[in-house]
């Protein structure tokens, strides 16, 4: 065998290693061995994290699949069709993700935790953002939902702290409890006219808002100096705890239970005439220390955890009564005389002294206390739609008529505010997160877009690093070298081997 043979032998087997190698064999680069995959159906990841790239074979990932794991981005395929509950719940590293429209199912808490996502482009085909999918987000400043959404969540966006607008599209018909709940940074939220229906503590803890925004044609809601009312605003719901001064709406009849809930910056307050009831909880936990009661108040239901400095109003009315009860002082614009109807009584057109009063000053510490009243006010739109924005703990209170509604909250405003979705572990349920969080926010302005059509941030699993470098070597699920390398440089030893031995012949 000549030198010129051996040589050329060596160089097939140099060239059929280097095949072997670069080939993007999923064993080796991203790969079926570091995934249980069965049936189509990815269950589990066991990789060391880094970029990942799901199978083209996938159809869909199941539950807590990625859970806890340290990825910084992965890639979805055309071909999945399905994301479980809590697939990438707490991969706190990663930073960006992609879901294609060939997804029509995602489960509730799919990012739930993933507290380095700052980019996400929704492109699924669903209808409605899961409970709690991006809860816990908390480096998330921006976010722009497509029209294909119908329908937001409970908790979908909770814990989000870096978020600062939000604007609701068109389309979106009900909002669920406390998907907003403790966006500390969140200043203002438009509201569709599509949206009828808005749960519990949807902007609970959200300390920075200022200013609700209704869009007009609204059958249940409308919007006024940044405060939301019912369709008609003949009932105060909510005003955003980040205001520092309120100029209530002269058609308002009813303050509604937790409207001005945790409101510590408002500390004064005069109340339109013809007003008529003030529904428990309306001012807990509020820094409203001088307020002017008119003289068509005839209801005013218990305010746990208010203690104001004067209440001011007239004789033998509603307000005096519950000034006197609760021991609080009174200061009479009548001079104490209750037979001094003054400008108020021409204004009133309502029944107003000669109607019966009703104070209710038992203490409500319970977080299902009740306070009810009738709302005669013919609402616009039909059917009727109920609201919980508050977060005082004060109770529930309800109002019958068309478009009445309810906003007495869960949580306390001034401090921990209930909040759904905490995750741990890879698994989403219902849990609490701080009222007053935190956190500073990733570089850059981050972005959710959605083209198509689901927080919270519970413990996670293990403590891993936002900043992952991937090491490249191609590594076996648990972690060791691939098999595939020995053979390679075995391949490499045989051929230098062969020229040797053809160098000994040759001599």
């Amino acid at each position: 065998m000549t030198i010129t043979k051996i040589k050329q032998k060596f160089a097939i087997f140099m060239a059929l290693a280097m095949v072997w190698f670069w080939i993007p064999c999923e064993s080796v680069f991203a790969s079926d061995a570091n995934m249980t995959i069965s049936g189509g159906v990815l269950t589990a990841y066991n990789g060391g994290g880094g970029a990942v790239t799901i199978p083209s074979d996938v159809t869909s990932i199941g539950p807590s699949a990625f859970a806890g794991k340290p990825i910084s981005s992965v890639s979805i395929p055309s071909s999945v069709r399905s994301i479980g509950d809590s697939a990438f719940a707490n991969c706190t590293a990663l930073a960006n993700v992609t879901i294609p429209g060939s997804v029509t199912t995602m489960g509730s808490g799919v990012f739930a935790g993933c507290s380095g996502l700052g980019s996400v482009s929704l492109q699924a085909s669903v209808s409605a953002i899961p409970s709690s999918t991006f809860s816990g987000c908390r480096s998330l400043s921006s976010i722009a939902i497509s029209a294909g959404i119908t329908s937001i969540g409970s908790g979908a966006f909770s814990g989000c702290s870096s978020l600062s607008t939000m604007s609701i599209p068109s389309g979106v018909g009900s909002i669920g409890d406390s998907a907003f709940a403790n966006c500390s940074s969140l200043s203002a939220i438009s509201i569709p006219a599509s949206t009828t229906s808005i749960g519990g503590s949807a902007l609970s803890g959200c300390s920075a808002l200022t200013t609700i925004n209704v869009a007009s044609g609204n059958s249940a809601y409308a919007s006024d100096g940044g405060c939301l009312y019912n369709a008609s605003r003949t009932r105060l719901i909510m005003v955003p705890v980040g205001r520092s001064s309120v100029a209530i709406n002269s058609s308002t009849k009813i303050i509604g239970s937790g409207a001005l809930a945790g409101c510590s910056r408002v500390t004064s307050l005069s109340l339109p005439n013809g007003l008529t009831t003030i529904e428990s909880g309306a001012f807990s936990g509020s820094g409203i220390n001088s307020i002017t009661i008119p003289r068509s108040v005839t209801s005013i239901g218990s305010q746990s955890g208010w203690s104001p400095d004067v209440i001011t109003g007239y004789s033998n009315s509603a307000a005096e009564t519950f000034a006197s009860s609760a021991g609080y002082t009174f200061n009479s614009l009548d001079g104490g005389s209750s037979s001094d109807s003054s400008d108020d009584d021409d204004d009133d057109d309502s029944s107003s002294s000669a109607g019966s009063v009703s104070v209710d000053l038992n203490e409500d510490t319970s977080s299902s206390g009740s306070g009810s009243s009738d709302d005669d006010i013919d609402e616009e739109g039909a059917g009727s739609t109920s609201i919980d924005l508050g977060g005082s703990g004060s109770g529930n209170a309800s109002a019958n008529g068309s478009g009445s509604a309810s906003n007495g909250g869960s949580g306390s405003t001034s401090g921990t505010n209930a909040s759904s979705g905490s995750s741990s572990g890879g698994s989403t349920s219902s849990g609490s997160t701080s009222g007053n969080t935190s956190v500073s926010s990733n570089s850059g302005n981050t972005t959710v877009r959605s083209s198509g059509g689901t927080s919270s941030s519970g413990a996670k699993a293990g403590t891993t690093s936002n900043s992952h470098t991937l090491d490249e070597t191609p590594k076996t699920g648990d972690g060791s070298v691939d098999p595939k390398l020995f053979l390679i440089f075995g391949l490499v030893f045989v051929g230098c081997g062969l020229v040797i031995v053809g160098k000994r012949q040759g001599v």
